[in-house]
């Protein structure tokens, strides 16, 4: 099997490493056929040490001192259209030490904004439990986890609630985290 059949009818997005490298592709079946694997990596990529958009977004997280964490290409697309340049993407649902190390570069705030499903309701709280079992808020980083309306990723937040409605859910997860601190 060739890789351009491999790749037919996929929407492909290239992920890249913090200086603009090309590190693997990410694909998606646009047919939605059974059977069909949904993702194409690089055999040899760790989607584990990379965050999708951290080339693109490294200004924006420099010059706020807060990155927004996502699933997926597609929300971080949605999230620098409407503005939120300082959003990157894990590869799925899982941030890992290595990502950790990676923004600790750049900011002092890390805001968890997964998807309000299953899997991204773990993947916070998997996230928060690194955080403690590792103590990232003793290097002077605070980790922040939002709470999406159900049913809401960042995409459809942003098209049914705009700016506003986005604004809102990243003030009221810091309001939380500061009243608890």
């Amino acid at each position: 099997m060739s890789v351009n059949h491999q790749l037919r009818g996929k929407l492909i997005t290239p992920i890249y490493d913090v200086y603009g490298g090309l590190v693997a592709v990410s694909t998606r079946s646009m047919t939605c056929q059974k059977g069909d694997p949904g993702y194409f990596w690089h055999e040899s990529f760790d989607k584990g040490s990379y965050l999708y958009g951290l080339n693109w977004a490294k200004e924006s997280i420099i010059r706020y001192g807060k990155v927004i964490i996502v699933e997926g290409e597609f929300d971080v697309a949605a999230m620098h259209d409407f503005g939120f340049t300082m959003t990157v993407g894990v590869c799925g649902s899982t941030f890992t030490l290595s990502q950790a190390s990676l923004l600790a570069r750049y900011c002092k705030e890390v805001y968890l904004m997964f998807d309000n499903d299953p899997s991204g309701q773990n993947g916070i709280r998997r996230t928060m439990k690194l955080c403690i079992d590792h103590y990232l808020d003793s290097y002077g980083i605070k980790y922040i986890p939002t709470n999406l309306p159900l049913g809401k990723d960042p995409d459809k937040l942003l098209r049914t609630e705009g700016v506003a409605g986005m604004k809102n859910i990243l003030a009221k997860a810091k309001d939380e985290v500061n009243f608890w601190s």
